[in-house]
């Protein structure tokens, strides 16, 4: 299995969906700026990471201001953090 996909953080679908909602963002505005569909952020927000990869992660993440690794089980080590992104 892809070291991204086991580091991902079970509930990020509800950490972006938090983050989108205090900015006041409707999916179709986030999916917009970050390059992808309304559906892609609708399956994650539900909780189907396997939607994500860690470019559009980057992108959503630059987008509403948060940092891209508290979507993350845990802090991560260096060598993961060089190895994801």
């Amino acid at each position: 299995m892809n070291l991204f996909y086991e580091l991902i953080s079970d509930d990020a679908g509800r950490k972006l969906k938090k983050e989108r909602q205090a900015w006041g963002m409707s999916r179709r505005r986030l999916a917009k700026l970050v390059k992808t569909d309304k559906e892609t952020i609708e399956y994650i927000e539900k909780g189907y990471v396997c939607m994500l990869d860690s470019e559009l992660l980057r992108r959503i993440s630059e987008t509403l201001d948060v940092n891209m690794f508290d979507f993350f089980k845990r802090k991560l080590t260096f060598k993961e953090m060089l190895a994801i992104v």
